[in-house]
């Protein structure tokens, strides 16, 4: 590798996630917008119907993609004859997995509770088969980092099924199907334009890929396997309180996980890509592991900081009185979201280093605990059940990092202190926010408006420390990292990153 390759991949990387991020915020205040709009008309049981026959495609559908659209990217070579056989794979397992949900739909509505949502999962089912078919054309994207084309499908999809039929539909009164129809309008659409952007053969090919892209897809069926686990089992233990409860506690989880996975989603593809670009060079990737947890932490620690001391303002403000049940989940669903956010980005760089078995082992342990302490915590009530995830999300998180420090050689005591600095960045953050809600409540400014004021203060603070006061957000280090790669990031961000380069980063002397 030349010495200017790692600029090259990092102009690719950094113009891949601006647009992973230009998409993902779009495509996040839309979910938010539509989602609110969906949620005041349907009311909880709706939700919790979809759940289910989302719960089922979604396990279903690790299985249908094999793990091959994350050895296809991460393969250093790729022939037309791997594409083929991947497709005609992921397609014939697609309209198999369909085929099985459909027959199985009364078993699995009764093990939910609710034998009236049959027909809502064996419709659902078709988001497999239709969701198989553009697999390959979005790992070829991500090959290629055209993220840009992978995010304007999304994001086109999304308000296509949405906006134009599932809000229509809703105020029609066709319940829970305007939900179901908009999920596989998209699904279909997204697909397509996939496609036209990947302009792949779609000629079946029947062979089982060759054995250096099984192998691997193997390894990630297994992460993607105790992944779903993680993201479901508590979902299947509040079905067990009935599909109103499960609705209640969906639409939580849904409201918190969705700002984490804007900004994970957003780099987990990029690291994928470009950290198996350059996975011989270690220190490059240990400074790279560290500087990415300080970016995540300084970003999603205020930001759930400010939720979990503001649950009722957040969902009275949002949603109404149908959904006051989710207050009491806010504050554990909140202090749980920052470590899930580093946790999923510590994957991505063991995959791009070729090592996802790293990543399967201390996911696969965190499981059985997850699926232990969350049926245990439904016996008493959805409450229970957050403060579970909130204690299974610190082990992952432990776990994941202890491996993924070790392999390259991160200290303990250097990742601590980063970590360190961030949680009391995001304590003071979420105190002064707070105490400007209490001076609006004694005002007597009601819930929606006392919380459009805090979102945009809270906006309007953060992104002003993350470029005046970026080592207090960020961590000093992180700011180092990035000003390394400078030339490939907006001028004007790099005059203030060099600007407050010069201020102490909080935490990182206890290093010195």
């Amino acid at each position: 590798m030349t010495k200017s390759e790692p600029k090259n991949i990092a102009a690719s990387a950094i113009r891949g996630v601006r647009w992973n991020y230009l998409g993902g915020i779009s495509g996040s205040l839309c979910q938010l917008a539509i989602g609110i709009v969906l949620a005041r008309i349907l009311g909880p049981r709706p939700f919790g119907q979809v759940i289910i026959a989302s719960t089922i495609y979604g396990f279903l559908n690790l299985f249908v993609d094999g793990g091959f659209s994350q050895a296809l990217i991460q393969k250093p070579e790729l022939t037309s004859d791997d594409v083929r056989k991947t497709f005609t794979c992921q397609a014939g397992i697609g309209a198999g997995m369909t085929a099985l949900v459909c027959l199985a739909a009364p078993w699995i509505a009764r093990q939910f509770h609710d034998p009236s949502a049959v027909n809502v999962v064996r419709a659902m089912a078709l988001m497999i088969a239709i969701q198989s078919t553009g697999l390959v054309a979005a790992a070829l994207l991500r090959r290629s980092m055209r993220f840009r084309a992978v995010q304007m499908a999304a994001l086109s999809s999304y308000l296509i099924g949405f906006l134009v039929l599932g809000i229509p539909m809703a105020l029609s009164g066709a319940g829970v199907w305007s939900l179901v129809t908009a999920f596989l309008v998209q699904a279909g659409v997204n697909s397509l334009l996939l496609h036209i952007a990947a302009r792949h053969t779609m000629k079946p090919l029947f062979a089982w890929p060759e054995r250096s892209i099984a192998t691997f897809g193997v390894t990630i069926i297994a992460n993607n396997v105790v992944n779903w686990g993680h993201a479901n089992l508590d979902n299947l233990a509040a079905s067990g309180l009935g599909p109103a409860a499960l609705g209640l506690y969906g639409r939580g989880c849904n409201f918190a996980y969705q700002p984490v996975n804007t900004v994970v989603n957003g780099l987990q593809s990029v690291l994928l890509s470009s950290t198996a670009r350059v996975q011989e060079r270690r220190e490059l990737m240990r400074e790279l592991t560290l500087a990415v947890m300080g970016l995540a932490l300084g970003v999603l620690g205020p930001a759930y900081a400010v939720l979990a001391m503001l649950p009722d303002t957040t969902i009275m403000g949002l949603y109404g009185d149908k959904w006051l049940g989710v207050i009491p989940l806010m504050v554990p669903l909140a202090l749980a979201m920052p470590l899930f956010g580093v946790h999923a980005l510590l994957g991505p760089i063991l995959c791009g280093l070729g090592r996802p078995e790293l990543e399967f082992w201390p996911q696969a342990l965190s499981c059985v605990l997850a699926a232990a302490a969350f049926f245990t915590a439904a016996r008493f009530s959805l409450e229970s059940v957050a403060w579970a995830l909130l204690a299974v999300m610190v082990v992952r998180f432990a776990a994941i990092a202890a491996f993924t420090f070790h392999l390259l050689k991160i200290r303990w005591r250097e990742a601590s202190a980063l970590l360190a600095g961030r949680l009391l960045f995001s304590a003071v953050f979420g105190a002064a926010v707070w105490c400007v809600d209490r001076g609006l409540r004694v005002a007597h400014v009601g819930a929606a408006p006392r919380l459009a004021l805090e979102f945009a203060l809270s906006a309007g603070l953060l992104a002003w420390m993350a470029t005046a006061a970026a080592p207090i957000a960020f961590g000093g280090r992180t700011v180092r990292f990035l000003l390394s790669y400078g030339g490939h990031l907006p001028t004007w961000f790099v005059a203030r990153l060099k600007r407050s380069a010069e201020q102490p980063a909080v935490g990182e002397t206890i290093c010195s």
